[in-house]
């Protein structure tokens, strides 16, 4: 016989043998990715094993045709070499599908998880809105109640105590629905357990504002009259200019801007005017205090391994050689 007749005869267990190997590969979990990525080799050997009857029969066929022993060569070498162009040949219409399938599938998924990301970010959206119309309710009452107690003699810390238990309603109403809003905004990765933490750490926000709120409206009043200071000690402050890049003292330079600005202004307040140091430096700090917290948690969120404890007592540390240096008060 010719090498053509012998090639025909050879065939159909060559392709019977190729067959086999591509049905067994395209049951491999991850056909698909190998396919893709023009891959094929593991899925081919799991066919290999699986088909050895097959292989041993285009050894026969090959030694019967080219003689004894050429049938395993042949297997080993032109036929295994061949074998991923084959294969990848016999399982193109069906990856093609699979493909087009998945591709489609992944477009869905992406489109629905886009729809619900922005009906997240509209929820989000809308419980911001609720929650400051909540925390401004909850300020209303407590400042028009600190109107109504401020005359009192009691301290601004009592006067906040009233006025938060006056307003507990609206204070919780403005609490839960911040706590919504973190639960929203976080999603999967919201902490049921961490929840009453959040709660506190709002809920001293809100006394530290209210605090301050009380402190503002007695300074407002003029508070108590004072004893006249003692003629040994420096009976007014210097007048201090603003801060700024070129004036601005060492310890207020490393401090936040708000802080720094806030501090000044107080400091400033009070220029030309017979105060005694030691009331100006306590009320500086005494009213720059949300600025303060601010500049505590910013530096925590910041850290790695954070403190919120030590980073409030650095804050105020620095807060205070800021506030004593920009009023010339000796340590």
């Amino acid at each position: 016989m010719t090498e053509q007749q012998k090639r025909r005869l050879l065939l159909p267990t060559i392709r019977a043998a190729t067959d086999c190997i591509a049905r067994e590969a395209a049951r491999h979990p991850d056909v698909v990715n190998g396919y893709r990525q023009n891959n094929l080799g593991p899925m081919i050997a799991e066919g290999w094993r699986a088909c050895t009857n097959a292989l041993v029969e285009i050894a026969v066929a090959h030694d019967n045709l080219h003689g004894s022993g050429t049938g395993l060569v042949f297997v080993k070498g032109a036929y295994s070499d061949d074998l991923p162009r084959a294969v990848r040949s016999r399982l193109q219409p069906d990856m093609d599908r699979r493909i087009a399938a998945l591709d489609q599938a992944e477009a869905a998924a992406r489109a629905e998880q886009a729809r619900r990301e922005v009906e997240r970010q509209q929820n989000i959206e809308r419980l911001e809105r609720a929650a400051d119309t909540l925390r401004d309710r909850a300020y209303d009452c407590t400042t028009d109640q600190l109107g109504k107690l401020i005359s009192s003699s009691e301290t601004a810390e009592v006067l906040s105590t009233a006025a938060m238990t006056i307003c507990r309603k609206e204070i919780d109403d403005a609490l839960q629905a911040r706590v919504d809003l973190v639960r929203t905004r976080m999603g999967q990765n919201y902490s049921a357990a961490a929840e009453p933490d959040l709660r506190e750490e709002l809920r001293k926000v809100v006394r530290n504002n209210v605090v301050t709120n009380a402190v503002q409206l007695k300074a407002g009043q003029g508070g108590r009259p004072q004893a006249a200071p003692n003629p040994t000690t420096p009976a007014a402050v210097t007048p201090q200019p603003a801060p700024s890049p070129s004036n601005v003292g060492s310890a207020a330079a490393a401090l936040p801007k708000d802080l720094r600005e806030c501090l000044s202004t107080f400091a400033a307040a009070r220029n030309g005017k017979f105060i005694e140091q030691r009331k100006l430096y306590e009320g500086m700090l005494e009213l720059c205090r949300p600025e303060i917290e601010a500049a505590a948690r910013a530096s925590f969120l910041a850290a790695k391994d954070g403190d919120l404890a030590k980073e409030r007592e650095k804050a105020l540390t620095n807060a205070s050689a800021a506030a004593r240096q920009m009023i010339g008060m000796a340590e």
